[in-house]
């Protein structure tokens, strides 16, 4: 019977020890101003419009040597400008969303009420064409960011951050978004790896577990 009782107890408690024993999770929701960045290619000038955007972060804190990680979403709607320098193109104008799918590492400073962190994230980039015709395009992206985080209490606080985003292309040097001849179709070639560079300043409110 005591060993029953002694079963009990434990499978009763475990859940609660295991629970109060694991690193904190922030699950945080994001607002800001993201910068849409331009870009030339070999057939004309590309040009995103900055614009507001929104996401969310799942963030598990205090780990050990001051470390954070993060998985996020966010995205920003926008408009695409597409000025040409080729014969065979013409400039276009349609709306188009930067979506960004990333998991990375923090370094965390002064953690106490505020703290500070420097970070990297890779992950993808989804451009979401608007254009009649046009295809959307993925690329592999990687972000340097820094920011402060304060907190209000033990559950509730406020995130702020700049990161700096670069979409990535190691293959095939062509970028489909409904730009090209009539409007519709065709590619655009670039030089080295990086499609374009953009960045994002955000706030968000961070939930404590």
């Amino acid at each position: 019977m005591k060993r029953l009782k002694l079963f009990i107890s434990v499978i009763v408690l475990l859940p609660g020890f295991l629970w109060a024993e694991r690193p904190p999770i922030e699950i945080t929701p994001m607002i800001g101003y993201h910068l849409g960045g331009a870009t030339d290619f070999n057939e004309g000038r590309m040009d995103i419009a900055d614009s507001f955007s929104y996401g969310l972060y799942l963030s598990m804190t205090d780990l050990p040597g001051s470390v954070s990680v993060d998985l996020s979403y966010s995205r920003a709607d926008s408009t695409l400008a597409f000025t040409a320098s080729d014969a065979g193109y013409n400039d276009a104008d349609f709306g188009v969303a930067s979506n960004y799918i990333m998991f990375g590492v923090n370094k965390d400073f002064l953690e106490n009420r505020i703290r500070l962190f420097l970070g990297m994230d890779v992950g993808a980039a989804w451009f979401d064409s608007k254009a009649s015709g046009g295809s959307d395009a993925w690329f592999f992206a990687l972000d340097l960011k820094g920011g402060m985080k304060f907190y209000l209490n033990d559950r509730l606080g406020f995130r702020l951050q700049g990161r700096f985003l670069v979409p990535m292309d190691f293959y095939d040097s062509g970028l489909y978004l409904g730009i090209g001849p009539g409007g519709v179709g065709g590619g655009l070639t670039y030089e080295g790896a990086a499609i374009i560079y953009q960045g994002d300043f955000s706030v968000g409110l961070i939930v404590r577990l």
